[in-house]
Formats: C-alpha cells, structure tokens, sequence
C-alpha cells in the first residue's frame, strides 16, 4: 500500500481521458451470469427493509400487510417504502452501507439484473475499475516494464464487470441472499499481473486458450503504445467479459517511476510476482 506521504504528491490530479479500448469478447460463463439474475433485493425497502409481500410469490398468507414500494426514478433499481426512506437513503445508507447518491449512476448502468451489454457501458465500467486502482497499477506496470521491457497489465476481477463495476459494495440488505441481520459483504478485489507477450503465451495461452483469441490485437497495442504515456491493460471478469485497451499514466510517466521504486523496489531488491488489491480498500 503506498504511503500518506505519496497519496498527497497524487492528490486531485488532472486525468486525461484517453482510455482506448480495442477489442472486448464474451466467453458466455453462463453459471456466472446466473448468479446475477436476481442478486438485488427487490422485494424490501432498501432504507428501512420493510418488505413489501406482494412481490413474494412463495407467501400465500392473506392475512398479511404489504407495503408498496417505488423505485429510484434515476436508477430503476432502488426501491423505498416511502419518500423519507428515499430521502434518508440518498444521503446516509443504513448499516454501513454507502449513500444512494454515490451508487445511483452505477446502479443504472447495470440495472436490476446487475448486466452490462451496451458496449458503450462496458466500456465505461471498464475505465472506472481501473481509474480506481490507477495509484497503485500505474506504477506498478512502469517499475515492471523497465525490468521486464513492454508487456501489458493483465487485471483478473473476482466477480462480475457488473459487480467489479459499482462504486462500492451494497449494503447487505439490498441483496437477496442476505437479510438485514448479517453484516457480511462479498470482498471485491482484483489480480495484477505483468506481462511480456512470451510470458503471456507460455503461461497463460498453454492453460486458457480462450484468452488467445485476443492476441494479435493484444501484439499491436504492445508494440505500438507509449511506454511514457499509457500502459495496455487486459482485463478478464468472471462473468467471461475480457477487453484489450490502454490506459493513461496517472498523473505522468516520472511520478509513476519514482513511486513504483518505492513501493516495489528496483533490481534483485524489486518485488516479484502478481499483487492483489481490495478493490473496497483503494
């Protein structure tokens, strides 16, 4: 983890928005994709839990209330029993959680079945996972490449590029296969790997041959980018979504080589190896 002193040297910095992105497949997990279908609570208000009966369909006791609930007009996807359970939500989440103004554009790019499919969208989840990471991948893939020569920065997400996708994870009661007693959330985090194009045929191609089919477009970026302005990223999710692209040095080629000195060493001294960051923590 960097630092406080080196937070501060990046704090606030301008951003280009340079992200490229080449070539994106779906390898079609459809046992992941399933487990989505119906991860967000639709059935409580996701302020106060109280749940609205009429939308159970395994509850046939007549007898009781049900409260109905509207949702989000932005989002679609939050549901509230009522306008001060929205207007309270909007502000502060409940036990926790973050405030629905954080999470409201998120929750609308991938909608009640947590699903991205316009390529436009995927794109734009695409640059947020690595515009939150980019303090500690920039220079990472800049202290790797002056060891290693160029490659690229191969980011593996532990769940879904919906999910990966959110700004953070959702309060527990929002989610189906949690009720409002249990505090545990699903940990996000992301695998960062470099690597040269030998490396990635040797190591990754010989044991996942699907991920060759992105090869060649993966060759051009490699060899075509520049190393003091952009890093290519290859990003794979569980969900079977990979996309070949690059991504700006934040905030510039210097800075990303001094702090990865740093943080990860240089020489026999530099670490080895891939790194893993929560993705909740960054």
């Amino acid at each position: 983890r960097l630092s406080a002193s080196s937070k501060n040297i990046m704090t606030d910095p301008l951003v280009p928005s340079t992200f490229e992105w080449f070539q994106s497949i779906e390898l079609g997990y459809e046992e992941e994709q399933q487990q989505q279908q119906d991860c967000l609570n639709k059935k409580s208000c996701w302020y106060c839990a109280k749940n609205n009966n009429n939308n159970d369909n395994d509850n046939n006791d007549n007898n009781n209330t049900s409260t109905p609930l509207s949702e989000c007009s932005k989002c679609h996807v939050a549901r509230y029993c009522s306008r001060d359970c929205q207007v309270a939500d909007w502000k502060k989440s409940p036990n926790g959680g973050t405030a629905h103004k954080f999470t409201c554009a998120a929750l609308k790019r991938v909608g009640i079945h947590m699903q991205i499919t316009s390529p436009d969208d995927q794109a734009s989840a695409r640059q947020d996972i690595v515009f939150r990471i980019r303090f500690y991948a920039c220079p990472y893939a800049v202290n790797k490449s002056i060891t290693l020569g160029r490659g690229f920065l191969f980011l593996q997400g532990t769940s879904t590029l919906a999910e990966m996708s959110l700004p953070t994870t959702l309060n527990p009661l929002h989610n189906n296969n949690n009720n409002s007693n249990n505090n545990n959330v699903k940990q996000r985090s992301v695998l960062l790997h470099y690597l040269t194009l030998g490396e990635f045929d040797s190591e990754v191609c010989r044991d996942d041959f699907e991920l060759a089919t992105v090869r060649d477009r993966l060759k051009q970026a490699v060899d075509s980018h520049d190393i003091e302005k952009d890093m290519v990223v290859l990003m794979r999710f569980r969900c079977g979504h990979v996309a070949v692209g690059t991504a700006p040095l934040v905030p510039d080629y210097g800075l990303c080589k001094s702090l990865g000195q740093q943080y990860y060493g240089t020489g026999e001294g530099a670490s080895s190896g891939a790194i893993q960051l929560n993705l909740d923590d960054v």
